[in-house]
């Protein structure tokens, strides 16, 4: 029998990411924190492993801890906006392409818990509220991996849709 060999794989990533509401959640938070904003960039980081035989054939099971921070963007009244998410998911990616784990392209399923927080801040008056929810997140990836010797580059674009719970200041309890 062949030994198997590199079946866990650890991947650590960073990049960038935009906040965008659903539904009704952009008025429910502009409602609570009694002015408008628009969300900004924020910057991502991640890191993860994953259990992949060769027998799978491309497929890899494993999980994956990711944090976006928002960077602050001004809203009326020159109050401060921030927003942060954090995940931690069961994943599964497959190398469709190649058949072969960490080569080519791939997609990706995580799903589990997520958490968002956003702060509205002006120091000027002493203003700080925080919002807080907690909930499932989704996401979605399709990227592509090159391999080297010992490591590999992989570049990719991702989705994250998140149904979090939590209480908004002069609104309640909100999804």
């Amino acid at each position: 029998q062949e030994e198997e060999k590199h079946c866990i794989y650890g991947e650590i990533g960073m990049g960038l990411g935009q906040t965008l509401f659903f539904n009704n959640m952009e008025t429910k938070l502009q409602n609570a924190y009694g002015g408008a904003f628009n969300p900004n960039l924020g910057n991502n980081l991640m890191m993860g492993f994953y259990y992949a035989p060769k027998k799978w054939k491309g497929l890899g099971l494993g999980s994956r801890i990711k944090g976006t921070f928002g960077t602050s963007v001004l809203g009326d009244f020159g109050d401060s906006y921030i927003f942060n998410y954090y995940n931690l998911a069961a994943t599964f990616k497959y190398f469709f392409s190649h058949k072969t784990f960490n080569k080519g392209y791939y997609l990706r399923l995580s799903v589990f818990f997520g958490q968002f927080t956003s702060k509205r801040v002006n120091e000027k008056i002493n203003l700080y509220k925080h919002q807080y929810a907690i909930g499932a997140s989704y996401m979605l990836g399709l990227g592509y991996t090159l391999p080297f010797k010992r490591t590999a580059l992989s570049i990719e674009a991702e989705f994250d849709y998140s149904s979090r719970n939590g209480t908004i200041d002069n609104i309640g309890d909100a999804r």
